[in-house]
């Protein structure tokens, strides 16, 4: 198989001579679908959130509990048997791809809801 190109928001640590899609893109307004897409679907693929309101320090002391979890030994281990790789990507980065996703131009919104039709 030959991979062609990453559709993610960074590269894959494996994939360093495979281009990212949102490099490749020949507008503003592609990169930002591009982006949009990559975002929705690497960093929160499967997120863990809270409710709006949430203390800021309940938040950190989550955020630093998970890091530690999926840095565990043991867990690691056991993914690495099981072929599985564990690569989360951070609260603080899941939280600025959302801001980036609320903040996308309304005419962008209405171009990938066409485009994922």
């Amino acid at each position: 198989m030959i991979i062609v190109v990453q559709i993610s928001s960074r590269s894959h640590a494996d994939l360093p001579k495979v281009p990212l899609a949102v490099n490749l893109a020949k507008t503003e307004g592609a990169r930002k679908l591009i982006q949009a897409v990559a975002q929705a679907h690497g960093a929160a693929v499967r997120p863990y959130v809270l409710p709006p309101g949430t203390p800021k320090d309940r938040v950190e002391i989550l955020r630093r509990a998970f890091v530690e979890a999926v840095r565990d030994p043991e867990l690691l281990n056991e993914a690495s048997k099981a072929r599985l790789e564990i690569n989360p990507g951070s609260g603080a980065e899941l939280e600025r791809n959302v801001q980036e996703l609320l903040r996308l131009e309304p005419s962008l919104v209405a171009r990938l809801k066409e485009i994922l039709k």
